[in-house]
C-alpha cells in the first residue's frame, strides 16, 4: 500500500470522526471499499485500516450521554435564582438582600446627627445535597467586611426531629428570629435588642412532634458568640417551646397573607450560662459580651414568653424578658435581674401593601455597674408600602426613647427610612 493513500485515508477519516461523529462510519467504510476495488490497497490492507480508524465501544455514544446529563439539570427564579436536579438530589438557591436607610437623630444632650448607611448587605446560600432532606444555610454579611453570618446543616428527614449543626440564630426570642429583611418597623424594639442571645456555634434538635399544634426546639451552643470556640469547657444550653393551636405560624412580621382564619403563636423559652467570662461572648452576641453587664465570672438564666396573632388584615405581636447574672465572686451590686417588655400592633389600610404600625418597649436592664435607675422606654410608629412583599418594600418610622440618667433623664428621637430589596 502507498503511504501516501494511507496518510490520506487516515486523514479524511479522522476528519469526519471529528466534524460528524453520526456519519463516521458509513463514510469511512465507503472510502476504504472504494481504495479496495480500485486495486489501491489489499483485503488484509483495508481489514487494517477500518480496525485503526474504528473508535472504542462507547466513544461515539459520549455526545448523547453528555446530553443526557444537562437534560437532568434546570434552572430559574423562584423566590431566589435557583439551579438543581430534576429528582431535587441536589439544589442551589441564591438570594441578594439590601437595605438602604437615612436616619435622623435628635438627641438631648448630644449635637444632632444624620447618616445614610447601607445597613444590611447579605448574600445567601441555600439548598439539599445529595438528599432531598440534607439541607444547608450559608449567609455572608457583606456590608463592612465579609463575614460568616450563619452557616449550618439540618438534616429534616423526620418532621419531629431535625437535627441541626453549625452556626445560626439561638432560638430564643421570636422577634430575633424574624429576619431583619421581614419586620414590621425598620428595627427591632429595645427589649429584643437587650435580651436577645443573638448567634453561636452549637447544636440544636427541633421539630413538630404532635403534628402542627407544638414546636419545640433545643440546643447546646459554645455560649461564646459567632465565630468564635469554646474558651472553656461551659456551654450554653437553650430550650424553645411553641404552642400553634392553628397550624404553624411563620416567623415573619406582619399580616402580609391576610390569613382567613386566626393564626397564633404562644412561646416560652429558657437558657442556662453557666460560667461566664467578662467579654467572652465577643461576636453577634448580644449585650452579654460587654464587661458592664458581666463584670466577674457569673452564671447567667434568661427566660422569655412570647405570642404573636393574626388575622385578616391585622397582626399583635408581644413578649417579655426576664434575666439574672449571678456573680461567683462578690461585687458591690450582688446579683442583679432585669426585665424587659415588648407591645406591636399593625394595620394594613390597603390589603397586602399598605401598613400602619406601632410598638411600645420598656427595659429595666439593672447593670451591676450602674448605681442608679437607668429604665429605658421606646414609642415607635411607622408605615410601610410592600410592593412585592418583604422582598420589596419602603418602610418610616419616628421612635421616642426615655432613659433615666444621672443627672437628668435623657430625650431622644430618631426618624429613619429605609428600603428594603430581597431577590
Amino acid at each position: 500500500m502507498r503511504p501516501k493513500a494511507i496518510f490520506v485515508v487516515l486523514f479524511l477519516a479522522a476528519a469526519l470522526l471529528v466534524t460528524c461523529p453520526a456519519l463516521w462510519a458509513d463514510q469511512t467504510d465507503d472510502l476504504i471499499q472504494l481504495l479496495l476495488e480500485k486495486g489501491t490497497i489489499t483485503k488484509d490492507e483495508a481489514a487494517a485500516l477500518k480496525k485503526q480508524v474504528k473508535p472504542e465501544a462507547g466513544q461515539a455514544v459520549q455526545p448523547a450521554a453528555q446530553d443526557e446529563w444537562w437534560k437532568k439539570v434546570e434552572a430559574g427564579y423562584d423566590k431566589g435564582m435557583y439551579v438543581r436536579t430534576k429528582d431535587r438530589s441536589f439544589s442551589l438557591l441564591t438570594n441578594v438582600g439590601l437595605q438602604q436607610q437615612f436616619n435622623y437623630q435628635w438627641l438631648d444632650d448630644a449635637q444632632d446627627k444624620t447618616t445614610f448607611s447601607v445597613r444590611r448587605a447579605r448574600l445567601i446560600e441555600s439548598g439539599n445535597a445529595f438528599f432531598p432532606w440534607l439541607k444547608f444555610y450559608v449567609q455572608l454579611t457583606l456590608e463592612q467586611s465579609v463575614n460568616l453570618r450563619d452557616g449550618y446543616v439540618e438534616a429534616a428527614y423526620y418532621q419531629s426531629f431535625v437535627p441541626r449543626a453549625g452556626q445560626f440564630k439561638i432560638p430564643f426570642d421570636r422577634e430575633f428570629l424574624v429576619s431583619a429583611f421581614n419586620l414590621q418597623l425598620v428595627e427591632r424594639s429595645i427589649a429584643s435588642n437587650e435580651f436577645s442571645l443573638q448567634r453561636d456555634v452549637g447544636l440544636q434538635l427541633a421539630g413538630f412532634p404532635l403534628g402542627d399544634l407544638f414546636e419545640y426546639r433545643v440546643g447546646i451552643f459554645n455560649g461564646s458568640g459567632a465565630n468564635q470556640d469554646n474558651v472553656n469547657n461551659k456551654y450554653m444550653y437553650l430550650g424553645r417551646f411553641v404552642f400553634t393551636p392553628f397550624g404553624p405560624v411563620a416567623y415573619s412580621q406582619a399580616a402580609l397573607e391576610t390569613p382567613g382564619k386566626p393564626q397564633l403563636a404562644m412561646g416560652v423559652a429558657g437558657a442556662w450560662l453557666l460560667g461566664l467570662l467578662p467579654g467572652e461572648r465577643r461576636s453577634l452576641a448580644g449585650v452579654l459580651g460587654s464587661p458592664s453587664e458581666v463584670p466577674v465570672r457569673s452564671d447567667v438564666y434568661q427566660y422569655t414568653g412570647d405570642m404573636v396573632f393574626k388575622y385578616l388584615n391585622f397582626s399583635f405581636e408581644g413578649a417579655y424578658h426576664y434575666r439574672t447574672i449571678d456573680p461567683r465572686t462578690a461585687t458591690t451590686f450582688g446579683r442583679q435581674d432585669a426585665t424587659g417588655y415588648m407591645a406591636q400592633a399593625g394595620y394594613f389600610i390597603i390589603p397586602k401593601h399598605f401598613e400602619v404600625a406601632g410598638r411600645y418597649s420598656f427595659v429595666n436592664p439593672d447593670n451591676p455597674v450602674t448605681a442608679h435607675n437607668n429604665n429605658q422606654e421606646e414609642l415607635t410608629g411607622g408605615a410601610s408600602y410592600y410592593f412585592k412583599g418583604h422582598p420589596l418594600k419602603v418602610q418610616a418610622s419616628y421612635t421616642y426613647l426615655h432613659t433615666q440618667e444621672t443627672p437628668h433623664d435623657g430625650y431622644d428621637q430618631v426618624g429613619r427610612t429605609q428600603v428594603t430589596l430581597m431577590f
